[in-house]
């Protein structure tokens, strides 16, 4: 187990009586109730912090996307537009 640090938390009373039904219930004590939702908290924000850093791309990028403004693989699509988009006489 990692070493442990000493640290003081205020509770409201509803939540400290809810954890104590809880150690009565399963025979566990306070303390460790605490650290493992502590913990289970603590993993949920990384993994919110995992998703939000993760899915970070310049907007900018996304509304050329969604608009169909891109470079031209060819380089001459905006010369050959009539060519591509009109019917040939």
């Amino acid at each position: 187990m990692n070493q442990l640090t000493r640290v003081q938390v205020y509770l409201n009373p509803d939540d400290l009586s809810f954890i104590d039904q809880i150690v009565s219930g399963i025979k566990i004590n306070r303390s460790q109730i605490i650290r493992d939702a502590v913990s289970a908290v603590a993993n949920n924000y990384v993994k919110t912090v995992n998703l939000i850093t993760r899915s970070k791309k310049p907007r900018v990028k996304t509304w050329i996307e969604l608009i169909g403004f891109e470079t031209s693989k060819t380089g001459d699509l905006g010369l050959r537009v009539d060519e591509i988009y009109h019917d040939k006489p």
